[in-house]
């Protein structure tokens, strides 16, 4: 029955946002996106999770793929992650890596990606790029 509920907030998510905060974060798509990958991370979760995360490393920017982890934590040991198995083991992170197409050139240099799905719905998308090296030509701006 929590899993309906969560599942409530994830499909009510942009309308919960002022129009203003939603420019600022995700597009309708990828919100669309990221409550797909949440619905299938929740299959694979038990009863007593916490917080559940899909993490996606490349090797170098823009690869076609990488290495994907699907981790979580359970409500009475947050500090130790647990593998699982989400409804499908590509899908969410082949979502990740496609949403790229949806993001402009200076965003869509990532390494990693980091989707955390919280158990009251909220949920959180994060990239790391990589270091700028010595030597690198500055940004366009």
């Amino acid at each position: 029955m929590r899993h309906l509920s969560i599942i409530a907030l994830l499909a009510a998510a942009p309308l919960m946002a002022p129009s203003w905060a939603r420019a600022q974060q995700a597009s309708e798509t990828e919100t669309e996106v990221l409550s797909a990958i949440a619905k299938c991370l929740m299959v694979g979760l038990p009863q007593d999770w916490f917080r559940a995360q899909v993490v996606v490393e490349l090797e170098a920017p823009g690869a076609p793929s990488g290495n994907v982890s699907y981790l979580m934590t359970r409500t009475l040991s947050r500090d130790k992650l647990e593998p699982f198995v989400p409804c499908d083991g590509t899908a969410p992170a082949k979502a990740l890596v496609d949403l790229r197409k949806e993001q402009p050139p200076e965003r869509s240099g990532w390494k990693t990606a980091r989707f955390v799905l919280n158990r009251d719905g909220k949920f959180d998308l994060h990239y790391d790029y990589p270091k700028k090296q010595p030597g690198d030509p500055k940004k366009p701006g």
